[in-house]
């Protein structure tokens, strides 16, 4: 059984397959921890995703290593499901100690290339981006702290190889890499046919589901359509064993894409109750759909998720948008 790393005496790690090793890792948000995999091999490691660069993390990743005869020195590739920092923000300092390989797919190299060299077009873009969607200043400000915390705590990197979807060989097995956008643009997940395993990143998760938000550089990007047809593209593989970036492994792959699916149809149909009875910004969507009272920084995910519902409303005619006192508002078409 995994155990959460603040529980019990045992390491945070588990073998899910023949020399292929979940090990969790801390994290100091409301989401915990995050999952990071391991293929052991006699000439080395393949690690998928690093954890947060914290020191509880890097210490705990040594330790889980150690346990079974490997340092961090020993990493050869390090596969990168997607450029967010709990994912990838260790890459740069393990590959200083390992000289790993770094992989990751072209369109999260090139949003890592972005965040690197036109920080200060970023910050004005999603700034103003989330003002004219409705999000109030203050969380905005916030939103923008945090950001540049992730910033911060990342350590610098470049792409060694850009990952080709397809079949290939991982440390010595048969692989298949998938393209799968949604999360992040340029999410990559990784199956083990031999293995009937699937490391899913944040594609698909037991318990919650994955944040979808926009990429505000490329307005032909549609974040919703990209997750729902990537959905369909792993749903239907042989899989005996999904295997998460947050949660536990599960077993059952197509239930659980659809269950996600449904969640997405019954949120727009939220969306089109909610703006029936006037026109609205996203954000003022947003929190009429969410349950509960909702924190600064889940605000800013729940107008990113309501955004990419309506990007497919006014797509598919149910839905106009129009510029009302620099503010963008939904109305049924």
């Amino acid at each position: 059984m995994i155990q959460n790393p603040r529980q019990g005496p045992g390491l945070p790690m588990r073998e899910i397959a023949r020399d292929l090793y979940m090990i969790t890792l801390p994290m100091p948000f409301r989401l915990e921890h995050v999952n990071v995999f391991v293929l052991a091999g006699e000439d080395g490691a393949v690690l998928f995703d690093t954890g947060l660069n914290i020191p509880e993390s890097i210490n705990l990743l040594d330790t889980c290593l150690a346990s079974i005869g490997l340092s961090s020195s020993d990493i050869r590739h390090i596969y990168l499901t997607h450029f967010h920092a709990d994912h990838c923000s260790c890459a740069g300092i393990l590959k200083e100690r390992s000289g790993a390989v770094i992989h990751m797919s072209d369109r999260d190299s090139a949003h890592l290339i972005r965040v690197r060299d036109e920080e200060d077009r970023m910050v004005a873009v999603t700034t103003q981006f989330l003002s004219r969607h409705g999000l109030p200043e203050k969380t905005i400000a916030m939103i923008q702290r945090i950001f540049g915390m992730f910033r911060k705590v990342t350590a610098p990197f470049d792409v060694d190889e850009i990952v080709i979807p397809g079949e290939t060989v991982i440390g010595g097995r048969p692989a298949t890499a998938i393209l799968t956008p949604g999360h992040a643009p340029g999410h990559m997940c990784y199956y083990f046919p031999g293995e009937g395993v699937l490391l899913s990143g944040d594609h698909v998760l037991p318990d919650i589901t994955p944040n979808i938000g926009p990429d505000l550089f490329d307005p032909s990007y549609h974040p919703l359509e990209a997750f729902l047809d990537s959905l369909a593209r792993v749903r239907d593989l042989p899989v005996s064993l999904v295997c998460p970036a947050h949660g536990i492994p599960f077993p059952d792959l197509a239930k659980r894409v659809d269950e996600i699916t449904e969640h997405h149809h019954v949120r727009k149909d939220l969306i089109l109750d909610a703006l029936r009875r006037e026109p609205r910004t996203t954000y003022g969507i947003a929190q009429d759909i969410f349950e509960g009272e909702l924190s600064e920084f889940d605000s800013f995910l729940a107008l990113n998720e309501t955004f990419v519902h309506l990007v497919e409303l006014v797509a598919e005619g149910f839905v106009k948008e129009s510029s009302v006192d620099r503010h963008i508002r939904y109305s049924p078409a």
